[in-house]
């Protein structure tokens, strides 16, 4: 099935531009836009999710315990990058 959509003359001068520029067809570079745009917000409402879901297993850890873990994480971290860069 196709649509028809109605833009403004002046987004359509630009989007026809940009379509030149990156030689394809204003309605491939649309096509493309729309299923970014799309994705990105079905990504953002599953990273929404994902997050929630680990807040609330974090609830059951104190936070200076949390940070204690993060920065023994990252003190072990670099400590493995300068042995690298010594070996």
């Amino acid at each position: 099935m196709n649509a028809t959509i109605t833009l403004p003359s002046q987004l359509y001068n630009y989007l026809l531009k940009k379509s030149r520029q990156l030689k394809r067809t204003p309605d491939e570079l649309v096509i493309n836009l729309v299923q970014q745009y799309l994705h990105h917000d079905q990504w953002q409402t599953q990273f929404k999710s994902l997050l929630a879901r680990i807040q609330s297993k974090t609830t059951h850890y104190p936070s200076a315990e949390i940070e204690d873990d993060i920065t023994l994480a990252a003190q072990e971290a670099r400590q493995l990058r300068h042995d690298r860069r010594s070996a």
